[in-house]
């Protein structure tokens, strides 16, 4: 039974594993009281480039959450029982990303008071950053109602109207996450006129593909951790083809995105877009070549059903993390780094250690939020096993009765006779 008590009954190296998440989320928040009590201090952000890792991460953590909910809209929506062991698993993984990514929000701001400059001081109530800021907590509510009902429904103490709550949560949870969530998060890069490589209405749309990609990936890799640390199968092998399936599809869609992008960037031949595209294939060659490259091989491994198992999207989840973590510090950083007007010289952004030491915290944090959630709540059905068990009458007697009439054990008895001699 998952409660509380679980946890005290977990082996060694699970809290050797717990110790080292600790020691990160300590460091990081170190690091960030310091920051609100002395400054910022030296940091890789400026005026010039005031976005920098934070951002990367909330734009990260928000397609997380995002992505996840494709997994409930699997279960509830299409009625695909078999993804019902990851569809509570699912939800609180989206809850924690999205936990991550308000405090990456947080972080960003120094003081978080001052989140609530732009409605109660500045009066703007239509501004991009209220209206995404605001939809975050939303979202927890949506993903914190569906984790309630799909609990009841688990747990086999829900009535029809549970049942139909849980089923419309699930669904509601997908627009809400990628329309309402992620496509405004985008957006708020898409109206920066003066940012060529933001300045584009495909923008958001490129932020919900790679979103689900990126989310959907992170919930087969979450599945297939399960069964290892737990040494049992959560899913079956067509449900790892089918959910292989799916992420195919959907890191196709991100590759085209990606290319055409890029594509027309290169090709508009703007001033500030050759700019860009220096920047890009120079000084961020790397991370260009993980998120292109890296989208592209998963795409090709996905093409072959031998992949398409636990251990092989496991590889290939890993992949696509890697490919849109390269993405986002892509698209936020090099955003920033094309001079505005002549004469600005060349413009960088290197985070320090402190910056990625809160990053990493954040990180940390998600991860033991998961765990321990994933622990202490009912996440899939549990079946006791019966305390007695019955034999089938004569199962016994006939299984004697064949070991006494063959011929070895038969000369030997009647040779030393029934009882043994002492």
């Amino acid at each position: 039974m998952n409660n509380i008590g679980a946890l005290r009954n977990k082996s060694r190296s699970f809290y050797i594993f717990i110790g080292i998440l600790l020691a990160f989320i300590a460091l990081g928040q170190f690091n960030w009281f310091r920051y609100l009590t002395y400054g910022p201090g030296d940091s890789g952000s400026s005026d010039v480039v005031p976005w920098g890792i934070y951002i990367s991460g909330l734009a990260y953590f928000i397609g997380l959450s995002a992505g996840a909910t494709i997994v409930g809209l699997i279960h509830h929506g299409f009625e695909r029982h078999d993804y019902e062991p990851i569809a509570i698993r699912s939800i609180i993984l989206g809850l924690v990303c999205v936990i991550g990514a308000t405090q990456c929000v947080l972080v960003d701001l120094g003081v978080p008071f001052r989140g609530l400059k732009v409605p109660l001081l500045l009066h703007n109530f239509t501004s991009l950053f209220l209206v995404s800021s605001t939809s975050y907590y939303g979202f927890m509510a949506v993903l914190g109602g569906e984790l309630y009902f799909s609990i009841k429904v688990l747990r086999g103490n829900a009535s029809p109207r549970d049942k139909k709550m849980a089923k419309w949560f699930g669904i509601l949870a997908v627009p809400y996450a990628l329309w309402i969530v992620h496509a405004f998060t985008g957006s708020i890069f898409g109206v920066v006129k003066a940012r060529e490589m933001w300045n584009t209405p495909m923008l958001p749309v490129h932020f919900v593909i790679s979103a689900i990609a990126s989310g959907f990936a992170l919930a087969i890799m979450v599945a297939v951790i399960t069964s290892k640390v737990e040494k049992r199968e959560l899913l079956s092998k067509e449900t790892y083809n089918h959910m292989g399936k799916i992420l195919c599809f959907f890191v196709l869609l991100t590759v085209f995105l990606d290319f055409f992008d890029y594509f027309i960037l290169r090709y508009s031949a703007k001033v500030e877009a050759m700019e860009t595209w220096h920047i890009i294939t120079t000084r961020y060659i790397v991370t260009f070549t993980l998120n292109i490259g890296g989208l592209v091989i998963a795409f090709i491994m996905l093409l072959f059903k031998k992949w398409r198992t636990g251990n092989g999207l496991l590889v290939i989840g890993a992949i696509v993390q890697v490919a849109i973590i390269s993405y986002r510090i892509d698209l936020v950083s090099i955003g920033q780094l094309a001079p505005l007007f002549p004469g600005m010289g060349e413009i960088y952004y290197i985070p320090t250690f402190s910056e990625i030491t809160i990053i990493l915290g954040i990180f940390a944090l998600v991860i033991l939020l998961y765990t321990i959630l994933s622990i202490i709540l009912p996440v899939e059905k549990t079946f006791e096993k019966p305390a007695y068990t019955v034999r089938k009458f004569g199962q016994g007697f006939q299984k004697g009765r064949s070991s006494f009439t063959e011929p070895e054990h038969t000369s030997e008895t009647f040779q030393n006779g029934f009882h043994n001699k002492k």
